[in-house]
């Protein structure tokens, strides 16, 4: 059974009518409320003849599988800008090459939003010389004073690119080129063990509007990505766990859920989680994130919920239905057993009037 993790609501489809990044529900949500599954490196892909890289798709399979944020690095060959990662013998494209396959998307899906994110080695000047030759100047978003909009009515002007990058040269005309460190905040990017992982800030101010949180592990020599630890760290439970943990920890909404080898695991089934969306073909599993231990039990059960799911109730059934006990709780709770006898029973978590999971347990007694 699956449920919208943030309205707690179960469903069973999702029909794609008029909608905001693949969701109607993400239509009147501000571009600050929402999560972007985002690519690390991502032209630096096997499809594009990369070595060492960092995703097997190209950008055009990564949008058309729900990818909408893209962090690219962008330096200058022969008066050129091109993506590379450290070394160009590696594989490199021209950055034009990309901006190609982006302008392809957004022209022909109108109720889509995309943001790039760019580690920059080039100048503001020649980023929007590139953008006017790939013709994506009219989809370019400034955000200047005001708050953030809501994605439909980035859709309604049809500024549906965000653009980004770590160094701060714009000028005053170039309002659609953002400081990133004015606008966002990240966790640490050089992770190199999944025991590196923290919800710790590093690069920009806390109160910034944007959260980015990089979820990747990195080669130490050479910083390139690797697929084997990048298929365990985007799995659930794990991944849904640590974006809610560094929610809790900050007190910030992760927008950039920033990966490896995204095609690995569960990456969009965590955004679509974080959006409170569950669709019929990336769904989130109640299993992969309830946790009811030890099993067989003794005199009790350890409960561990995300924080998320709100207030549950969690009951005790017998092999024939009956109701023993029951206990309302959030987050993690013990349910006790004392005075069952020994046999199989079943634990129901309810949120509100909705059962959301049951689980088999055995009772043994000593």
């Amino acid at each position: 059974m699956k449920i919208l993790i943030t309205n707690l609501i179960l469903i069973s489809s999702f029909q794609l009518l008029a909608q905001c990044n693949g969701a109607i529900e993400l239509c009147n949500k501000r571009y600050d409320e929402v999560a972007y599954l985002t690519t690390h490196n991502a032209y630096n892909s096997v499809a594009d003849n990369f070595m060492l890289p960092n995703h097997n798709n190209g950008i055009t399979q990564q949008l058309n599988e729900g990818v909408r944020a893209m962090m690219l690095d962008v330096y200058e060959t022969n008066g050129v800008p091109v993506v590379y990662h450290t070394f160009d013998f590696l594989g490199s494209l021209p950055l034009a090459s990309n901006l190609d396959e982006i302008k392809n998307f957004l022209d022909n899906n109108p109720n889509e939003i995309v943001t790039i994110i760019l580690e920059c080695y080039v100048s503001a000047n020649m980023i929007e010389d590139a953008l006017n030759d790939a013709g994506l100047t009219p989809y370019l978003f400034a955000k200047g004073l005001s708050s953030w909009p809501t994605l439909q009515e980035m859709i309604d002007a049809d500024t549906r690119l965000v653009i980004m990058s770590d160094v701060d040269d714009a000028s005053i005309l170039q309002d659609w080129y953002h400081y990133m460190w004015e606008i966002a905040v990240e966790t640490n990017y050089d992770n190199n063990a999944i025991s590196d992982f923290t919800c710790d800030f590093n690069r920009g101010d806390p109160a910034n509007d944007l959260f980015i949180l990089n979820h990747f592990i990195t080669d130490a020599t050479l910083g390139v990505g690797l697929p084997l630890e990048a298929e365990e760290v985007n799995g659930n439970p794990y991944f849904i766990n640590r974006v809610l943990q560094c929610q809790s920890e900050t007190g910030k909404f992760p927008n950039f859920i920033t990966v490896d080898f995204y095609e690995e695991g569960n990456s969009l089934a965590v955004v679509n989680a974080m959006n409170g969306l569950a669709t019929s073909t990336h769904e989130v599993e109640i299993k992969d994130m309830i946790r009811i231990s030890p099993n067989p039990a003794q005199s009790f059960v350890q409960l561990e919920l995300p924080e998320s799911f709100g207030i549950c109730t969690a009951t005790i059934i017998g092999r024939t239905g009956q109701e023993y006990q029951s206990i309302r709780f959030s987050g993690t709770d013990v349910l006790y057993l004392n005075d069952l006898p020994a046999g199989l029973y079943f634990v129901r978590i309810a949120v509100e009037e909705y059962e959301i999971y049951t689980k088999k347990i055995i009772l043994n007694k000593v």
